[in-house]
């Protein structure tokens, strides 16, 4: 491969998986000639993982962070996956929605939150690496310092701990008898059928979540799933200066090399300008669809967020301009 093939190629890596230059010319150095660069999982195991990893962190990264979900680049391979953390504040968060725990609630019997069957696998000096009991599956967190990993569990223990709760996660190698009482009555996301069936969407938009913010400008991104997994829905918020670029996103969502199996089935502003509005993308195959959703949101900035979101509006002034979705039948275009 030539060097401007490999440079084409590690731009492509770097615009789906928001890595930086170095760290997606390597990647891009390791693959075989003709792989993919955002590669599926190999086990179905993984994507299953990946595809709960994604539901809780919608449902647990809902601070207002530089990048969206506080992760600032993946680095898929067939293997694994690894998230790179933007900072503490997004590690604390993060960890509370993936480590399991037993939690006591008002009705008849505790319940399991997080990854059931999880466990820490591995430390190292900048992250851990996560994985379901006697699966092959691999989650890598890295970013912030061990010392902050060490921390940030440790809060979360005295956290659980002081609600009733129970850490499943420091169990070791065996399951918990709530978590396996939990796996045997096929409580975990993963064994429902409409689920199972649509894992490959939440999986493939984990592996490609650099697109929020190389391709898309959004200055918060927050979201949720419908239909047991069957519907994923994103919300987007712009602040007033900023192009929604939705088109772009739709087309690399939709790239028949490098984006999923998806195609554009809809879309339509509900406020005139532009300014609000929704996008539907259906799979091929009809098991899946992602909508996703837009605005304009000016948040008022308190003190203690005015860094945070002069990085955001720095991150977001990166990108100008939006091109126009097409029309549809039957409907009028967005513009």
């Amino acid at each position: 491969m030539s060097a401007t093939q490999t440079s084409s190629r590690a731009r492509t890596y770097a615009l789906y998986t928001g890595a930086p230059r170095q760290a997606a010319c390597d990647a891009v150095a390791a693959l075989q000639p003709h792989a993919p660069l955002i590669p599926a999982p190999a086990h179905r195991a993984q994507l299953l993982l990946e595809s709960e990893v994604f539901y809780w962190i919608l449902t647990t990264q809902r601070h207002f962070f530089e990048y969206p979900f506080g992760i600032r680049y993946v680095q898929p391979t067939a293997g694994s996956l690894r998230l790179h953390l933007e900072s503490n504040k997004s590690l604390d968060s993060l960890l509370s929605g993936l480590l399991p725990c037993r939690a006591p609630i008002s009705s008849e019997q505790d319940q399991i939150y997080g990854l059931n069957g999880v466990r820490i696998c591995a430390r190292t000096k900048s992250g851990i690496e996560l994985r379901r009991l006697g699966q092959p599956t691999s989650i890598q967190l890295t970013g912030p310092s061990r010392r902050a990993f060490h921390k940030a569990e440790e809060a979360l223990v005295e956290r659980i701990q002081s609600n009733g709760g129970h850490a499943c996660w420091l169990a070791g190698d065996t399951w918990t008898p709530d978590e396996k009482r939990w796996d045997d009555e096929r409580q975990p996301l993963v064994y429902e059928s409409t689920w199972s069936d649509a894992a490959w969407l939440p999986s493939g938009l984990l592996r490609r979540l650099g697109l929020l913010h190389t391709v898309a400008v959004p200055q918060v991104v927050t979201g949720h799933e419908a239909r047991l997994g069957e519907w994923w829905i994103l919300c987007l918020e712009h602040d007033a200066e900023t192009g929604l670029r939705r088109a772009e996103l739709v087309q690399a969502l939709t790239d028949p090399d490098h984006g999923l199996p998806l195609e554009l089935c809809g879309h339509r502003d509900l406020t005139p300008g532009g300014s609000l509005g929704l996008v539907l993308l259906k799979s091929l195959d009809r098991t899946a669809a992602l909508q996703l959703r837009y605005d304009r949101i000016d948040y008022p900035i308190k003190q203690d967020r005015a860094e945070l979101f002069a990085r955001i509006r720095q991150r977001t002034s990166a990108l100008t301009g939006a091109a126009s979705l097409p029309a549809m039948p039957g409907r009028s275009g967005t513009g």
